[in-house]
């Protein structure tokens, strides 16, 4: 019995999100992955039937006929890779994240990638790295309808810290080099904290049609945003982390301007603490307006901070920098239970 393990990482600081969608060309993102998986098992089974069951959420939807595949919103991402994959034999496919729902990091990317490559292992087609996030993001926007950038693929595909310009849906994507010192700088200055579920659904219409309309500060805010991913290259390997910190503070003040809410009394708060207690640097990840933000710690400020947002309520997650990017291997099993 056939039996794929895959996991893919989430992305962190997206410094341009916003720029890498069809309604804003050309687009440039920046962005950071950590060790936050989407993980995937798929199991041969010797029934004609494909179950697929999310363990995060603890839901299950059975496909009885391959060639009648029908999206009803319940875990529709994972049935879309099923249909566009091909896959005609009996399967057990089980997803599971370690990033909590809704938080701005790139879940549902990171997901789709890890399956694809799974199930790319699974029949033996020979998908390239670039193939996969390609595919990952014709799921969404081709087969369900979605609106969705291309970062959040790419980077759960590549992992690294990456730079990507992107001429929608086309990505060139650079991956960063840094050293050993500023990785650690880096993982024990970055603070991952996660407030709340959102949808970003609502935000996303009515800034395109703002920006469609054109209207002016939409357009010089995106201009903005994509002005900081180019600045971040630089930045990144710069002597001083403050540089780093005033580019991820720049990002979200034109964020800001997107869309009132981009922002909440919840975000307000958590920024005017972290600041208060010493960041240098703060951004909602992905669209924002809820979800989770990264901040960056002043160095000898990092426990402080932590202890300060823990105070409140919060919760934080690990941080540490993913190299790898999708990962997939293929064990033999006697049975389900291996």
């Amino acid at each position: 019995m056939k039996v794929i393990y895959s996991r893919a990482p989430v992305r962190v600081c997206d410094i341009g999100g916003w720029t890498d969608t069809w309604f804003y060309k050309p687009g440039a993102v920046f962005n950071i992955c950590v060790d936050l998986y989407s993980y995937v098992r798929v199991v041969e089974n010797e029934t004609n039937s494909i179950n697929i069951t999310s363990e995060n959420l603890d839901l299950n939807q059975k496909i009885k006929n391959y060639r009648q595949i029908e999206y009803n919103g319940t875990l529709d991402l994972l049935k879309a890779a099923v249909k566009r994959m091909n896959i005609q034999t009996g399967l057990d496919i089980y997803a599971r994240s370690d990033a909590p729902p809704g938080c701005g990091t790139g879940t549902s990317a990171s997901i789709a990638v890890s399956l694809i490559g799974a199930l790319a292992k699974f029949t033996d087609n020979n998908m390239s790295i670039y193939q996969i996030a390609e595919l990952a993001h014709k799921l969404e926007t081709e087969e369900l309808g979605l609106e969705s950038g291309v970062q959040d693929q790419f980077a759960a595909a590549f992992g690294g810290i990456n730079f990507m310009e992107i001429d929608y849906p086309v990505v060139k994507n650079s991956n960063i080099k840094i050293s050993e010192e500023r990785t650690f700088e880096l993982e024990s200055q970055m603070i991952l904290v996660y407030f709340a579920s959102r949808s970003s659904s609502e935000m996303h219409g009515q800034v395109i049609q703002k920006f469609k309309s054109g209207e002016k500060q939409t357009k010089n805010a995106l201009d903005t945003l994509k002005d900081c991913a180019y600045q971040m290259v630089k930045a990144i390997n710069s002597d001083d982390m403050h540089d780093m910190g005033d580019i991820m503070n720049q990002n979200w003040e034109a964020q800001k301007k997107l869309h009132p809410m981009m922002t909440n009394l919840i975000i307000q708060r958590i920024e005017k603490i972290s600041k208060q207690k010493g960041s240098i640097g703060f951004k909602c990840n992905g669209a924002g307006g809820g979800g989770s933000a990264i901040i960056l710690a002043r160095k000898g400020n990092e426990y402080k901070l932590k202890k300060a947002l823990i105070a409140e309520n919060l919760i934080l997650l690990p941080c540490k920098i993913n190299f790898k990017g999708l990962e997939v291997y293929e064990k033999r099993a006697r049975d389900k239970k291996s």
